[in-house]
């Protein structure tokens, strides 16, 4: 199954404290809408560390009931990572009886543990399972990164498809490049350098901003490179305000302001805090795409 091209790392709608089922339903008519067919739940994007078992479970079944009902055939993809080898072997083999078609899995977080340790770590996991797994390299968050030896050994492993590479580090993904085989997937996780990332011969992204800005995204990607520095110019300011605050704080903001979801609710430790200079860089993208 190919994962190329854009895929949006959906929030998780919250309303006083429980699942947001309606604004979950919402958010996805409007990504679907927007040209969006693949999506992962459960990231942090999706405040994946604060979702109970449960309602990992429920998003799954609202999804796929959404897909079957609308006669779509969209793609799901489950984060599964964690820094515990034994629990990311039981989330992922969890994610198969709930439907996914494939993994993200972020490297082993907080426990800082070495490559050895990492390169076991994703080997155990893959092959616990025969779903495709994607690696998600994001030190910024884990204070753990896939350095290039041990990416060019788990690109090795049959059904370890591709990487999320989130560092924002070109040079990096060049690396990358001339160690993995020509079908390993190189997806960009960093959306302020997607457009670099496509034109030096990334694959797609899973992407955050893509939320918001699911169109526009899936615009530059098909976009010839000659265009893309260009395109990606009318809504970097956005994006770096969307940022600015801790994801998803940002995107939350904004989809409660376009009425997608009921509530701009997180979940503790995150905590929501307004933006001024993001509703500028809103009127400025509207003028920019005036449809958005």
């Amino acid at each position: 199954m190919n994962f190329s091209g854009i895929t949006t790392a959906l929030i998780t709608a919250f309303l006083k404290g429980s699942l947001d089922k309606k604004s979950f339903l919402k958010l996805l008519r409007f990504q679907v809408k927007e040209g969006i067919t693949q999506f992962v739940l459960g990231s942090t994007t999706g405040e994946g560390p604060t979702l109970e078992k449960k309602e990992i479970e429920s998003l799954c079944t609202w999804f796929k009931n959404f897909e079957k009902e609308e006669g779509l055939k969209l793609k799901l993809l489950l984060a599964t990572g964690s820094c515990s080898t034994k629990i990311a072997i039981e989330k992922t083999k969890r994610a198969e009886d709930l439907g996914a078609e494939a993994l993200l899995v972020v490297t082993p977080y907080y426990n800082r543990p070495p490559q050895s340790g990492i390169l076991s770590h994703y080997e155990k996991i893959a092959h616990a399972t025969k779903l495709p797994l994607i690696l998600y390299n994001v030190p910024s968050r884990t204070a753990c990164e896939l350095e290039i030896n041990t990416i060019k050994k788990l690109s090795q492993i049959e059904n370890i498809i591709g990487i999320k590479e989130a560092t924002g580090n070109i040079a990096f993904l060049k690396q990358i490049k001339t160690v993995v085989p020509p079908d390993f997937l190189l997806l960009s996780g960093d959306d302020l350098s997607c457009a670099e990332f496509f034109n030096k011969g990334g694959h797609g992204a899973i992407s955050a901003g893509s939320n918001v800005l699911a169109k526009e995204l899936i615009e530059l990607f098909n976009s010839p490179k000659s265009k893309r520095a260009d395109l990606f110019s009318k809504y970097k300011a956005f994006l770096e305000e969307l940022f600015k605050e801790t994801n998803p704080i940002g995107i939350k903001q904004i989809l409660f302001e376009k009425r997608v979801i009921k509530s701009k609710e997180l979940r503790l430790p995150l905590i929501h805090k307004d933006n001024p200079k993001l509703q500028q860089s809103l009127k400025q993208i509207k003028k920019a795409f005036p449809a958005f």
